[in-house]
C-alpha cells in the first residue's frame, strides 16, 4: 500500500470512531450541481504531491489512471469489500460549482478532489469518506509547505463508538474539519447532522458529504 496512505489511514483509525443509534438528517439545501463521468483524471490533478509531518515525507502520485493506491474504471465496482474498496475509482468532473473539482468514487465511498492555489503554492486537497472512516489532506508540490493539512475523524454513520467518550471525540475531530471542508469545497459537499439516540442522545456530529449519493451516480 502507498506510504502516505498507510500513514493517513492509521492517523485516521487513532484519532475517532463512529456514533452508533443514529439518525441522519440534512442541514441546509444546496444548489444543484452537475456531474459527468471522465475517461482520465485532468493533467492539472497529475503529478508527484507531497506532505511533510513529523520529519518524514510521504508522496502521493496522480496520473491519468492512477490515484495513489487506486486505478482507474470505468464503472464503479459496486461489489467490493470495504477493505478493498480504494483498489478502484470512477472519476467525475464537478460543475456549476467550485472549479478543478472531481469525485473519485469507489466502491463503498470516494473522494471529493480539488486542484487550486494557497498562499502562492500549488495544493491538492482531497476529502476521503470511506466506511472505515472520513479524512482530509492537503498536499502541494513543494516538499515542504505550511499550507499542507491532514485531519481524520471516525465514520459519521457509527461504525464502532465503544463509549460515549469516544463518540464526542468524533463530533469534536469533525468540528476541527467542517471549516476546512466549507471553504475550500462549498457547494460540493452537502452539510449533513446525525443525531443520537439512547446513551448518546445529546452527542450530534455534524459533517459534510458528497451533496449527491456517489452511488447514483451514472
Amino acid at each position: 500500500m502507498h506510504k502516505l496512505v498507510k500513514e493517513l489511514a492509521l492517523t485516521t483509525a487513532l484519532m475517532g470512531v463512529g456514533v452508533i443509534s443514529l439518525s441522519q438528517q440534512p442541514i441546509s439545501a444546496q444548489a444543484a450541481v452537475k456531474t459527468h463521468k471522465l475517461k482520465s483524471i485532468p493533467k492539472r490533478f497529475r503529478g508527484t504531491w507531497y506532505q511533510t509531518s513529523k520529519g518524514k515525507t510521504y508522496k502521493l502520485k496522480v496520473s491519468a489512471k492512477r490515484f495513489g493506491i487506486s486505478k482507474y474504471r470505468h464503472t464503479r465496482d459496486k461489489n467490493s469489500a470495504a477493505y478493498s474498496s480504494e483498489q478502484y475509482f470512477t472519476p467525475y468532473k464537478v460543475t456549476g460549482a467550485k472549479s478543478n473539482t472531481l469525485y473519485l468514487v469507489n466502491g463503498v465511498g470516494g473522494k471529493t478532489v480539488r486542484q487550486t492555489t494557497i498562499k502562492h503554492h500549488k495544493a491538492l486537497i482531497y476529502y476521503n469518506e470511506q466506511e472505515h472512516g472520513n479524512s482530509v489532506y492537503t498536499l502541494t508540490k513543494s516538499k515542504k509547505s505550511s499550507v499542507q493539512k491532514s485531519w481524520g475523524a471516525g465514520n459519521p454513520y457509527g461504525m464502532s463508538v465503544t463509549s460515549v467518550k469516544t463518540a464526542k471525540q468524533n463530533r469534536r475531530d469533525f468540528a476541527k474539519i467542517n471549516p476546512y471542508i466549507k471553504k475550500y469545497f462549498g457547494k460540493v459537499v452537502k452539510k449533513k447532522s446525525m443525531h443520537g439516540n439512547g446513551p448518546y442522545k445529546h452527542i450530534n456530529v455534524t459533517y459534510y458529504t458528497f451533496i449527491k449519493d456517489p452511488m447514483k451516480l451514472k
